[in-house]
């Protein structure tokens, strides 16, 4: 059965959102492609604005759905796809305070992943604000580590000196997404073929001291860091599923975000992990391990010990 294709956009208040779905949107011009849009308030304004560009667009206004997860996204969902046809992509743009890590495990759960596919959370950020940005909400960095992909906006606007300090905190909060530069919301479509699960996970040299921030203010006064683990033995899969998704509940305003490559003593094959929110999930990976390689895991969050977190995550090593 026809899967639909979910892309979720995030990003700070003015990052430039909407400006990118509609750049996006004329470049997938003929396709069947529908439109969530989520604001605060009670009359939506961005609705208008991408309306030609798609071929239905449903207002969830005065609320966040990341937060409420109500029935009016729920009720949409089952109306897609009972369309005929079916639509090819959905887009989701998020209000500028979401924490798109809730709303992507919607699209985790068993019952909604059998229609829908997570494609990818692309995160928008501002390039000429998002050290301040940084220091204000404490969301615009729970955007930043859930997204897959990272679209630096505005460089145009920005000094040299300013894009140098986004580009470093963006590599310190999020190691795993690529970041595309961007002048008015303008990349290229061909950054949404590919699926965030088939990425195969590469432990960036960055994350080698993240443990231990080096750039900005931001970050040691905020306390996000991330730790990395590597395990020479194979992981009991079912087992690390029940500690990670017991402590994604626990601690879901610490950890932010996990992510890493597996090795399963049940077949020995290889698989990628990432949680997104407080959802879980495990799946082969693209690229499996060498023989030789230990499974390795980077952890993203608030007031990390990397000591309780290695703790946590041996109770998953097969016994």
């Amino acid at each position: 059965m026809k899967k639909i294709q979910v892309t979720i956009l995030t990003g700070f208040l003015g990052a430039g959102k909407t400006t990118l779905l509609n750049a996006l949107l004329q470049q997938l011009n003929g396709q069947n492609n529908v439109v969530i849009e989520n604001e605060f308030g009670q009359v939506s304004i961005d609705g208008g604005l991408v309306r030609q560009y798609s071929s239905d667009v449903y207002e969830i206004s005065n609320g966040c759905i990341c937060c409420s997860l109500d029935d009016e996204l729920f009720d949409v969902l089952t109306e897609l796809i009972n369309e005929n046809p079916v639509p090819d992509h959905l887009f989701i743009e998020a209000t500028g305070v979401a924490d798109s890590g809730s709303l992507a495990g919607v699209f985790l759960r068993r019952d909604i992943s059998q229609r829908y596919e997570l494609a990818q959370v692309i995160g928008v950020v501002d390039a000429t604000n998002v050290a301040q940005r940084l220091r204000e909400a404490e969301e615009v960095s729970r955007q930043i580590t859930a997204a897959d992909l990272l679209v630096l906006n505005k460089m145009q606007e920005a000094t040299e000196e300013q894009i140098a300090e986004a580009r470093d905190l963006l590599r310190q909060l999020n190691p795993f997404a690529p970041v595309v530069p961007s002048e008015d919301g303008k990349i290229p479509v061909s950054w949404l073929e590919t699926r965030r699960s088939r990425m195969a996970f590469q432990l960036p040299a960055s994350v080698t001291a993240a443990a231990k921030p080096k750039a900005t203010g931001h970050l040691q006064q905020s306390d996000i860091s991330s730790t990395t683990h590597t395990f020479d033995q194979p992981f009991d899969l079912n087992q690390l599923r029940h500690v990670l998704t017991v402590s994604l509940m626990l601690y879901a305003k610490q950890i932010y975000r996990i992510k890493g490559v597996v090795k399963s003593k049940e077949d020995g094959q290889s698989y990628l992990l990432q949680s997104t929110g407080k959802a879980l999930q495990i799946t082969p990976a693209a690229a499996p391990l060498s023989t030789d390689s230990p499974s390795t895991l980077v952890v993203i969050g608030k007031g990390l010990k990397k000591e309780a977190i290695e703790r946590l995550l041996r109770q998953g090593v097969a016994r």
